[in-house]
């Protein structure tokens, strides 16, 4: 991974935070780009122990995770909780069983209602990664007393719903479609902006 900038938003100009947030000047002030920015320097380090250690990837380890949390889920369950598209979901449980990690059992009297629920090794697997996940998130929230991470809490939740409603309210956009190519191919036929 490469460094990340020690701090953008020292370069993102003179004014105040919150105007800044609310009328971006640049990907600097988006909120999508700084959570991204948070989301990436704290699970590298959550890559190295899942990938140096055990051998799975950080998109596995979600997987892992949410069967642990909720249990037995059928596979497009897996992707709503884990923010995937179920071919991405699949293509990542593919390895999981390999690996022997997770079974998926079909249920009777209907071949295409499969569920999927970790193994024990599974299990195992989880007991001795989510200590560490625990104390990584530890770790990065230490720089916030109470006050703040229940005021975080709150805003956090509001953002998740606001998404959600955001999401549902813009049914009518158009649909990426990377199976027909994606922006590439609009780009080719002069349609790219």
């Amino acid at each position: 991974m490469a460094p990340m900038p020690e701090d953008d938003q020292a370069q993102a100009g003179a004014a105040s935070g919150a105007a800044r947030m609310r009328a971006p000047e640049s990907i600097l002030d988006l909120v999508n780009y700084q959570m991204h920015q948070i989301e990436t320097l704290n699970a590298s380090r959550v890559t190295r122990i899942c990938e140096g250690r055990f051998g799975i990837t950080r998109r596995e380890w979600r997987l892992i995770a949410l069967l642990a949390t909720f249990g037995p889920m059928a596979p497009s369950d897996i992707a709503l909780r884990a923010a995937l598209d179920r071919s991405r979901t699949s293509k990542a449980l593919l390895p999981l069983r390999a690996k022997g990690l997770v079974e998926r059992s079909v249920q009777p009297g209907d071949a295409r209602r499969a569920m999927v629920a970790l193994t024990p090794s599974g299990h195992a697997i989880y007991a001795q990664i989510f200590p560490d996940v625990k104390r990584i998130n530890t770790e990065l929230l230490a720089v916030l007393d109470e006050s703040d991470l229940a005021q975080l809490e709150r805003l956090l939740g509001l953002l998740r719903a606001r998404a959600r409603e955001l999401v549902r309210s813009r049914d009518d956009e158009a649909p990426a479609d990377r199976r027909r190519g994606g922006s590439r191919r609009a780009w080719e036929r002069g349609q790219g902006g």
